[in-house]
């Protein structure tokens, strides 16, 4: 992966020393990918419990046996944030994390208003605010009503379905606001690490609506519509190479660090039209842009890197206990974890 030298995205904040040296002591408790595989191999959900008793979820797994794992796997997440809480010297980089659930919210939210349909079961109290606060402040349908900068998000999604009632681009509009909070947040407290990271995500979630666009056959100027600006890898990039063959697009980003993901992910398309390939590049490329972290000394930036790897995780391991419901067969379990783990 090339990117700037690590040091020279770091924040070196010495008022998270503490911080810094407890995430340190929970971050070899992390799971590895050797464990993730025996995790994968196993015939069932109780065998997974047994495999992880004596790792850093076997203090909570009778949360399984109890209300199931997705509750459990909640937990953990509503756990993680409440130690980014904990430690955090800075209220608005702590938010980001809380935030994005707030975000997601809201985009349930207005799926439920154009559609008509019952999605609560998409929610998540994971955010600063009750997903039912934002909802009832939402059907007053007034500007203002929203906490900033969730109300220009709820404007600008509303906008977006008016005049396209396409709801992939009521989803962009409303990550758009996000990503370029997300930005000025970083910028303003003065973490280039988590600037960095955002233009990351903002890349990745550009090369999978180029790919897929490119696979649906879509035209130019929807996609151009769908792509996210602020990235590190400018949207025009994507945009003019778009129609060209897969040769000359890995061509283009011969020398970027998301030709790999790019390569991979097309060849998955090509092969059967699976998105798997894609998606596990991207949280491999992810998970190693967070493992630049091991490199700092002090900063929110190591708190930020953990938590985030954490979601990750947990993210993996709901994706094989929801394998092992299902009766999924090892292999193609293996297949979607990260390479990075």
């Amino acid at each position: 992966m090339r990117y700037l030298h690590a040091h020279s995205i770091s924040s070196h904040d010495v008022r998270y020393a503490f911080a810094s040296g407890r995430v340190r002591a929970l971050e070899v408790k992390l799971l590895g990918r050797q464990r993730m595989e025996r995790l994968a191999e196993a015939p069932g959900v109780e065998d997974c419990m047994r495999l992880l008793a004596d790792t850093a979820y076997g203090e909570h797994l009778e949360e399984v046996e109890h209300a199931g794992y997705e509750t459990f796997l909640r937990h953990e997440e509503a756990r993680v944030l409440a130690l980014v809480d904990e430690l955090s010297r800075d209220v608005a980089l702590s938010d980001v994390l809380r935030l994005e659930h707030d975000f997601n919210n809201l985009k349930v939210l207005l799926r439920e208003t154009f559609s008509g349909l019952d999605l609560s079961g998409l929610y998540t109290d994971l955010g600063r605010y009750p997903a039912v606060e934002i909802k009832h402040l939402l059907a007053g349908e007034a500007a203002g009503r929203l906490p900033a900068p969730l109300d220009e998000a709820a404007a600008r999604g509303r906008a977006a379905w008016e005049e396209t009632s396409d709801p992939a681009e009521v989803d962009t509009a409303i990550d758009g606001v996000m990503f370029a909070h997300f930005l000025k947040t970083a910028a303003e407290h003065g973490v280039p690490y988590l600037e960095t990271l955002v233009k990351v995500r903002i890349d990745l979630a550009n090369v999978r609506t180029f790919l897929r666009a490119r696979y649906m056959e879509l035209g130019p100027r929807t996609v151009e519509r769908l792509l996210y600006p602020g990235g590190g890898v400018a949207a025009e990039v994507f945009t003019s190479v778009f129609q060209a063959p897969v040769e000359e697009v890995l061509a283009r980003f011969q020398f970027s660090p998301y030709r790999p993901v790019i390569e991979k992910g097309a060849a998955g398309l090509a092969k059967d039209g699976s998105m798997v390939p894609l998606e596990r590049e991207i949280d491999s490329h992810l998970v190693s842009f967070l493992r630049l972290s091991k490199y700092f000394t002090f900063g929110f930036e190591i708190v930020t890197a953990y938590a985030l790897i954490k979601k990750m995780e947990i993210k993996t391991l709901r994706l094989i206990f929801a394998a092992k419901d299902k009766g999924m067969a090892a292999d193609a379990v293996k297949e979607r974890i990260p390479d990075a783990f």
